[in-house]
């Protein structure tokens, strides 16, 4: 694997010691251009903040600014570039009371083994169905996507619960990093589109978000495990396709994932080769 310029640029003795840096640098190297555009963007609030805190160190952080803000713009341009000559895929109407429109059942025909990168926005998690639903949307993304590295959620923050929120969603995380999967997620208050992007090029945009199930009604229903037998709420789903934001894997690139995925959560097991 060939080194990103970028890095030729970075001398580790005057780096900040930022994770997110780190992180961002390492997605670009191996392909993951979704995951580092936002990293390269957290690294440089955080570094426009330590310029503004430590007046000392104001004119090295300027440096790597300059070079981050480039680099992010030029990523950022690319996936614009993908995304203003995609095309519909699909268009899907659910009506109310539908059944067999689970995850898998819905969504299953585009997650496959050219996803290394997932991010959903979801601006409603608060309540436990809609907790149980996004860890049942994950089992089917982990489920589908043999070489998925990285997930990324944008949602809004719990404004009566933010602490139950946060422990629900870092246990999420703690979760998929056993299997070697980096499940990074923030909060934005404006957050108001729905959408699944994956690194193969689709664009899921559902009328509903994730929570276009019916509420249960009980404990002991049909539907508790298996989603194909919830009844829907009314709503519309487009795919959109463009050209993928990362190359697919070249073989010997996926016996090395595959290898160092063989500790991945239980859902890996039904995974086929």
């Amino acid at each position: 694997m060939t080194t990103s310029p970028i890095f030729a640029e970075v001398d580790e003795g005057e780096l900040p010691k930022l994770e997110a840096i780190i992180s961002a640098l390492k997605c670009e190297q191996t392909g993951h251009i979704m995951e580092a555009i936002l990293l390269y963007e957290e690294s440089i609030f955080k570094l426009s903040q330590m310029a503004e805190a430590e007046p000392s160190r104001r004119q090295l952080c300027g440096k790597y600014l300059k070079t981050y803000e480039a680099r992010a713009k030029q990523l950022r341009d690319q996936v614009k570039g993908h995304l203003h000559s995609s095309r519909m895929l699909d268009h899907i109407g659910i009506e109310q009371g539908a059944r067999g429109r689970s995850y898998q059942r819905l969504l299953g025909p585009y997650l496959d083994d050219g996803v290394r990168e997932a991010h959903l926005n979801e601006p409603h998690l608060t309540e436990p169905p809609h907790f149980r639903n996004l860890l049942n949307f994950l089992e089917v993304l982990v489920k589908n996507c043999r070489y998925l590295k990285y997930i990324r959620l944008t949602t809004r923050p719990d404004a009566v619960a933010p602490k139950n929120q946060l422990q629900i969603l870092q246990q999420m995380k703690n979760d998929l990093a056993g299997g070697n999967i980096q499940m990074n997620f923030q909060m934005d208050d404006s957050l108001h589109d729905r959408k699944i992007v994956l690194s193969s090029g689709v664009v899921i945009k559902i009328g509903r978000g994730l929570h276009y199930f019916e509420p249960a009604e009980g404990s002991y229903n049909l539907g508790l495990c298996d989603f194909d037998f919830r009844k829907c709420l009314a709503t519309e789903v487009d795919v959109w396709k463009c050209r993928p934001f990362a190359k697919r894997l070249k073989d010997s690139q996926e016996d090395e994932f595959q290898a160092a995925k063989e500790d991945r959560p239980q859902a890996h097991a039904y995974s086929s080769d």
